[in-house]
Parts: C-alpha cells; sequence; structure tokens
C-alpha cells in the first residue's frame, strides 16, 4: 500500500508502460520501510535548509520523534516525505 502510493506520488517509481501503473505486492512491515525511506532522505541532513530537523535528529530520542512525526504525515495526510520533512521544520520554528 505504502509503496504503490510512493510510486503514484512519484517518490518511488518503475520503468513501466503508460497505460498501465504497475502495483507492488504488500509489503510485510510498510511503516519500516517507509522509515527506510524518510531515513534515506534525512541521511544528508543540510543544516542551511531544515536547521530544526538536522538538531533534532542529532539525539536517538528526537530521531525517533521526528520519523513518528512524517509517518503520521505521510500515512494519515497523504504527504510526500519531503513535503513532511518541510512542514515538521516550519512546525518547529515556531515552537522552538
Amino acid at each position: 500500500m505504502i509503496a504503490n502510493y510512493l510510486i503514484g506520488s512519484g517518490i518511488l517509481y518503475t520503468k513501466q508502460s503508460a497505460e498501465q501503473p504497475k502495483q507492488l505486492p504488500l509489503m510485510e512491515n510498510p511503516i519500516k520501510e517507509l522509515k527506510t525511506l524518510i531515513n534515506e532522505e534525512l541521511k544528508d541532513c543540510n543544516g542551511f535548509l531544515w536547521p530544526k530537523v538536522c538538531e533534532l535528529q542529532s539525539t536517538e530520542k528526537g530521531k525517533a520523534r521526528l520519523e513518528d512525526m512524517i509517518v503520521r504525515m505521510v500515512a494519515d495526510e497523504g504527504m510526500s516525505i519531503g513535503s513532511a520533512i518541510a512542514h515538521v521544520e516550519q512546525e518547529l520554528s515556531h515552537i522552538i
């Protein structure tokens, strides 16, 4: 389900014909796979663009909180991972 969403949003794509989008098989643990994608996105955190997000992920507790916030936004609100990260940065800049 998550992979099919990511294909539709353009985050994850495969070479396929334009007529029929390819449906991926259901994943065993979609949350774990989504967290892997989030970690890949945050791996090279740019402190100039996302100073609060980079600061938050500097601790294990902060990283877990950040992952949970992004997973919730992607799953519940249908945001892309990049948009969710930008939204979290905006929220943190108003709070902190």
